[in-house]
């Protein structure tokens, strides 16, 4: 609750300092490209590689570290995007070190259909194919379709939310089935000297499992010119179990823009 609280009032004396000044011509220009080239509102379309790594901090299991690679082609209003993961795991038994094993590959497309004014919408369908092995990937052929609207408040700020709904197409029968509903809610704070933050709360509800889980999620950005963009976010799960077991995700990354 803490970290939480902290993360809260961060953001809350960032958006004080720059919610009043008042941006010309030029600049809306500029935090526009800088919104775009963010990668964090997926109604604007922009072709991109990245590369972004995670790590995961359980409590009661071992760490993992997550290297994702992914490439997204932007053409008019539909975007494509390829993911891929390796996947380094600490072994739980002490003297066995890590081990490192291919991730899935995930693909998605995406069509910004309404872009209007202060107003967007945007539908996008990611598949989830099984290539790692078992411990390394998920062992799902899995479907998550998604619809965002997206309100730009001013130039610099913006208000998005993104409900998702995961389900398997192909499985293992001894596996249970899949059924999550994700809520991705998340208010953007972009500023002239380049830098953006992300505030993200991001309900979880397992259908399968009956079970709700809670995350709450601030992101870091900052422009470094001629498309490149660093990144730094955390996950900090709010639900006691999903603390435990899966712990505070930390994630550093790097994208360019074309």
């Amino acid at each position: 609750m803490k970290h939480i609280i902290s993360i809260l009032l961060l953001f809350l004396v960032v958006y004080g300092k720059t919610f009043a000044q008042q941006p010309d011509s030029t600049e809306i220009k500029k935090l526009s490209k800088l919104r775009t080239e963010s990668g964090v509102d997926p109604t604007r379309v922009q072709s991109k590689a990245s590369y972004s790594m995670l790590i995961y901090d359980p409590v009661v299991n071992p760490g993992r570290i997550n290297n994702k690679f992914s490439m997204n082609i932007g053409i008019s209003r539909w975007s494509f995007s390829a993911k891929y993961d390796i996947v380094t795991k600490l072994s739980p038994a002490e003297g066995n070190g890590f081990s490192s094993g291919s991730g899935d590959f995930r693909f998605s497309v995406l069509n910004a259909f309404f872009v209007k004014g202060k107003h967007a919408l945007a539908a996008s369908a990611e598949f989830s194919v099984p290539t790692g092995a078992p411990g390394y990937g998920s062992q799902y052929f899995s479907l998550t379709p998604a619809l965002t609207y997206s309100f730009t408040i001013t130039p610099s700020l913006f208000f998005a939310i993104q409900p998702q709904y995961t389900f398997q197409l192909l499985k293992d029968p001894a596996y249970p089935n899949l059924g999550i509903l994700t809520i991705r809610t998340f208010l953007a704070k972009f500023t002239q000297s380049g830098y953006f933050f992300v505030f993200e709360p991001r309900p979880i509800y397992d259908f399968v499992n009956k079970k709700f889980d809670m995350i709450i999620s601030p992101i870091l950005g900052k422009a470094l010119g001629k498309g490149f963009n660093l990144l730094y976010l955390m996950e900090i799960p709010v639900t006691t179990s999903m603390y435990e077991n899966t712990g505070i995700l930390y994630q550093f990354g790097v994208n360019k823009s074309f």
